[in-house]
């Protein structure tokens, strides 16, 4: 039995000295420049601590967000490079590994695909001004851009959007938002009209935001013949 212990650790010790010659990688999306970025959003150092660690705490100790300069600069890289990629980035939606850490009601580590929904959401998770709300059927918590994201299918939503402007995409997103919040109803008229003009400012923002030339939303913008600014039709929803 103790002969086989020396045998045990070197096949132990092999495995992790090959697992550690395996180059890191991600899928295949069918573009290069997007995999090479894609691959920096995996972080080179672990989380200081684990989801849902104390807000307070985390913010005395050091600065949010929490990356490394190589995750920040990918995330600005791939942002730069506006919607036309989106048909390849969305193939790095599952990719678990970490990528950085923010907080929001408590510290949250967040992975290599939440990176990527940061991305293709140009950092708008959500508009409705509120984290959860009551409903004639229950409780509902807000519509996110992952929402948004997942109930058109990932791969045919960025396909539709590799040829939208970033504003476009954020009228659609509002939009979509608008049409479930009235699918889920409302108590009454008071709180339907605070709702939906939370969204009517959400455009305005938004409009304000993408249509500043020297603003640095305008950078990922594709061109447009016959245009210097992005365009969109989009009414109240009402």
């Amino acid at each position: 039995m103790h002969t086989l212990l020396p045998f045990l650790l070197g096949v132990v010790l092999s495995m992790q000295v090959s697992a550690a010659d395996i180059p890191a990688a991600v899928e295949d999306s069918g573009f290069k420049e997007v995999d090479k970025l894609v691959l920096q959003l995996v972080s080179t150092r672990p989380a200081p601590y684990f989801s849902g660690y104390s807000a307070t705490t985390a913010k005395e100790d050091g600065a949010v967000p929490y990356m490394t300069s190589q995750v920040s600069n990918a995330l600005v890289s791939l942002k730069a490079m506006g919607p036309a990629i989106f048909p390849a980035l969305v193939k790095h939606l599952r990719d678990d590994r970490y990528s950085f850490s923010d907080i929001s009601a408590a510290w949250d580590n967040l992975s290599v695909g939440d990176a990527v929904v940061e991305i293709l959401s140009d950092g708008h998770e959500m508009f409705s001004g509120y984290k959860a709300r009551k409903t004639p059927s229950g409780s509902a918590v807000y519509l996110s851009f992952r929402n948004y994201l997942n109930a058109q299918e990932p791969e045919k939503w960025a396909d539709r959007a590799k040829s939208k402007t970033r504003l476009e995409i954020q009228f659609d997103f509002i939009d979509w938002c608008v049409l479930k919040e009235k699918e889920r109803g409302f108590l009454d008229e008071a709180q339907r009209k605070h709702i939906l003009d939370r969204y009517d400012e959400a455009r305005e923002q938004v409009r304000k935001q993408y249509s500043e030339p020297a603003g640095a939303a305008n950078r990922s913008q594709p061109v447009r013949s016959g245009t210097n600014q992005p365009s969109a039709a989009a009414g109240s929803g009402r």
